[in-house]
């Protein structure tokens, strides 16, 4: 009996340090990674609504009449490769935490405070009534951009698998060189 309850111990400390799938048990081997990987699922969790809202501003803006070929192209763009960056995404969520469902905004364990992240206005609304659609779009883009490249400058540094590393110099890139476009056309009224 006492070799029966042994084993039942056994096996089921087994089963727990091997179930899941999750990020614990995919991460726990190595020194210090927890942190790392809790950065890695925050990281996903804020980029992927963050996304989201920038091919919502996208397509607000294409469907109202971008006037500037450069403005479109961006558009166009953010709507294609976003898209294709948060399938990603949300494939490695699957992968390393065991969910694609998202969790909560975590500014705090992102290192970027939460007024920093370029996502506090309804942006696809207001381009739906802008009287010039193409310096709104600019306007609101900008700090939504300048948002996720704070977030993918942090993670450069922090983030403990090298497909985020590389997504996040690939968003520093190209949301840079689209700000340089951008401030060109933004030139109009402000908008706070």
């Amino acid at each position: 009996m006492i070799k029966l309850a042994a084993l039942l111990v056994a096996l089921s400390v087994f089963a727990v340090a091997c179930g899941g799938d999750g990020s614990e048990s995919a991460g726990a081997e190595e020194p210090g990674a927890t942190g790392q990987v809790q950065f890695d699922l925050a990281f996903i969790d804020a980029m992927v609504p963050h996304h989201r809202e920038a091919i919502a501003m996208a397509e607000a803006a294409n469907s109202r009449g971008l006037t500037q070929p450069e403005l479109q192209e961006i558009a166009n763009d953010i709507s294609v490769s976003q898209q294709l960056e948060i399938d990603q995404m949300l494939e490695w969520r699957e992968r390393w935490f065991g969910s694609r469902t998202l969790g909560p905004l975590r500014p705090e364990v992102l290192g970027v405070p939460e007024d920093e992240l370029g996502m506090k206005h309804t942006s696809a609304n207001e381009l739906k009534d802008a009287l010039d659609v193409d310096t709104t779009f600019a306007q609101l883009m900008i700090p939504h951009h300048e948002g996720a490249i704070s977030m993918a400058e942090v993670a450069s540094e922090r983030a403990q698998h090298s497909e985020i590393k590389d997504l996040a110099s690939r968003i520093v890139d190209a949301q840079k060189s689209e700000i340089e476009i951008m401030e060109k056309h933004a030139s109009g009224e402000h908008h706070g």
